[in-house]
C-alpha cells in the first residue's frame, strides 16, 4: 500500500501525544515505499514468551507489530530485568540506526501471541540509498524513536510511585484500551510485578499505589484486568497533580 506523501518531517514533529499516531504513519509510510520498490518483508507469529531478539544481539531488521504485543526489556545490575515498554499493533522496534555494527540496545519478547512484519537492514539500506522518501521517512522515525526514549526517561525520573504507574496506565490505555460506557479496559492481563517492572519500583509500592488509585475511584481491577473508570482524574495524577 502505497501512502500518500503528505506526513510531517522532522521539523515539524507534533507534541508527544501525538508521536504514536505519527509513528504508525510513517511506519506504514516505510512498509508501502519498500513493497513499491519490490522488497517485500515478511511475517513471522510468536507465541507468549517467545523471544524475538535478545540484548546485545546484531540488529538486522526493523519490526512492525501487526497484532498483539511485545515487551521490550533492558538488564541491569547482573542479572535483573526491566520492562522498558509494552508495544502493541502498528508499533515499531528495533534499532533504527542502520550502521553495520549495529546492536540492539534492548531485548524483545511476545508477551502476547504476536504478529510480526520484519523488515530486513539489507532492504532499508538499499532502499535509503535510491530513493529520497524512503531516506527522509527513516530520518523521521529516528527522530521519533529519540523521542520515546526522552518519554521514557521523563517517565522515570523521581517521583511518587503513584504517578509513575498513572502515568503507565495512561499509555497503556491509549494503545490496548477498550471503551464501553464510559469506562476504559486495558485488553492485557497485568500483575502488580508486570506494572512494577514498568515503573521501576517494588511490587510493594505498586501494589499501594494502585489500591490508592482505587479507593479514589480512578481504577478498578477484576480478574487480572485494569479498568479506568475516570480517564481525566487518571491524567491529571499522571500530571503529578493530586
Amino acid at each position: 500500500m502505497m501512502l500518500a506523501d503528505n506526513s510531517p518531517r522532522v521539523s515539524e514533529l507534533p507534541e508527544p501525544e501525538d508521536h504514536d499516531s505519527l509513528r504508525e504513519r510513517e511506519g506504514l509510510r516505510l512498509l508501502g515505499l519498500l513493497r513499491g520498490m519490490g522488497l517485500a518483508p515478511s511475517r513471522k507469529a510468536y507465541d507468549p514468551g517467545d523471544v524475538i531478539y535478545r540484548e546485545g544481539e546484531y540488529g538486522d531488521a526493523l519490526y512492525m507489530i501487526s497484532s498483539g504485543a511485545v515487551r521490550l526489556t533492558r538488564r541491569y545490575e547482573g542479572d535483573k530485568e526491566a520492562t522498558l515498554s509494552l508495544l502493541g499493533p502498528r508499533d515499531i522496534f528495533g534499532d533504527l540506526v542502520h550502521e553495520a555494527t549495529t546492536i540492539q540496545k534492548t531485548g524483545a519478547e511476545a508477551f502476547t501471541s504476536v504478529e510480526i512484519v520484519k523488515v530486513p537492514k539489507i532492504f532499508i539500506e538499499r532502499a535509503t540509498r535510491s530513493n529520497a522518501e524512503v531516506a527522509s521517512t527513516m530520518l523521521t522515525l529516528v527522530e521519533l524513536d529519540l523521542a520515546q526514549h526522552r518519554e521514557l526517561v521523563q517517565r522515570l525520573l523521581p517521583r511518587r510511585t503513584e504517578v509513575r504507574v498513572a502515568h503507565l496506565l495512561n499509555d497503556l490505555s491509549g494503545k490496548f484500551g477498550v471503551d464501553s460506557d464510559g469506562v476504559t479496559t486495558i485488553r492485557l492481563r497485568l500483575s502488580h510485578e508486570d506494572l512494577a517492572a514498568m515503573v521501576a519500583a517494588t511490587r510493594e509500592s505498586v501494589t499501594s499505589a494502585v489500591a490508592r488509585l482505587r479507593e479514589r475511584g480512578v481504577l478498578a481491577t477484576r480478574s487480572g484486568r485494569i479498568h479506568i473508570l475516570d480517564p481525566d482524574a487518571l491524567n491529571r495524577i499522571s500530571l503529578g497533580d493530586r
